[in-house]
């Protein structure tokens, strides 16, 4: 974890819908907020007089300027929450909290392949602006969606050193990014890479059986509901593979070595 989360009041300074359903926040920030590692998320208050917990969203990009920093996030509509923030407009307040969690730890030394699915992109189109900066030699990412329109970021990734995947074959290798990653990229696996990824469970849990079955390094951020984001509530446990208790992710995660993780527990739920 980085510096302590604080208490703070953005607002909205852009918001696109970029695909039906699916939005680009920009939130510009008081400028002495903390900064914010690739991994980390915002929990924000939405519609408080509805609801009573605040919700996670990972940060896409932080941009400091003189007098306030903007935060980028990316969501999709998937209940009364996000569909109250699809209404908001520019210069409409919101209440933040953060930034939480721990991000990725990254191994400066090897190679970094960046496996995102669907919405997973987000912290990963960060993680890959600031290791490119940093200026780490080797940097691809593996992106897969279930069809083409729920691309997005494509502008901040290098081609070259991009492999896309759709479940409908609309766009690059028809399949799942992992089923490409093997069949079109394979060299990609070798030299000791380390895996850093972000998706849905299944994604993950796939990740760590590969990453376990070649030998190799992987950090997955996990998905929660982090309604305090301080480990009270206990509402984001996970059960781990040779510890006996549970993770909590909000304050332990959401970025954890893939290896910790007792998958197959978190899928009998």
């Amino acid at each position: 974890m980085g510096a302590d989360p604080v208490l703070f009041r953005g607002r909205v300074a852009s918001q696109h819908e970029i695909h039906p359903g699916f939005f680009w926040l920009e939130l510009a920030c008081p400028p002495g907020i903390p900064p914010t590692t690739p991994g980390q998320y915002l929990n924000l208050r939405i519609d408080s007089d509805r609801h009573l917990f605040r919700r996670p969203f990972g940060v896409v990009g932080e941009r400091r300027r003189k007098g306030e920093v903007v935060l980028e996030l990316f969501y999709a509509v998937v209940g009364s929450c996000t569909a109250a923030m699809a209404r908001w407009a520019p210069g409409d307040p919101v209440d933040c909290l953060g930034p939480l969690g721990a991000g990725y730890a990254v191994e400066r030394s090897r190679p970094a392949l960046l496996i995102a699915g669907g919405r997973g992109a987000a912290p990963l189109l960060y993680l890959n602006q600031r290791l490119l900066e940093a200026g780490h030699p080797e940097v691809r990412v593996a992106f897969g969606v279930r069809e083409k329109g729920l691309l997005f970021g494509l502008e901040r990734l290098d081609p070259e050193r991009l492999l896309l995947a759709s479940d409908d074959g609309s766009v690059g290798f028809h399949g799942t990014v992992l089923q490409a990653l093997e069949a079109a990229r394979p060299e990609w696996l070798a030299g000791e890479p380390v895996l850093y990824a972000c998706g849905p469970e299944v994604l993950l849990a796939a990740v760590a059986r590969l990453a376990e079955a070649r030998g190799l390094d992987a950090q997955v951020s996990l998905e929660g509901v982090y309604g305090c984001g301080v480990g009270l509530c206990r509402g984001c446990a996970v059960p781990l593979r040779e510890e006996s208790r549970y993770l909590m992710q909000c304050i332990e995660g959401p970025v954890v070595a893939a290896r910790r993780i007792d998958w197959e527990c978190l899928a009998d739920g």
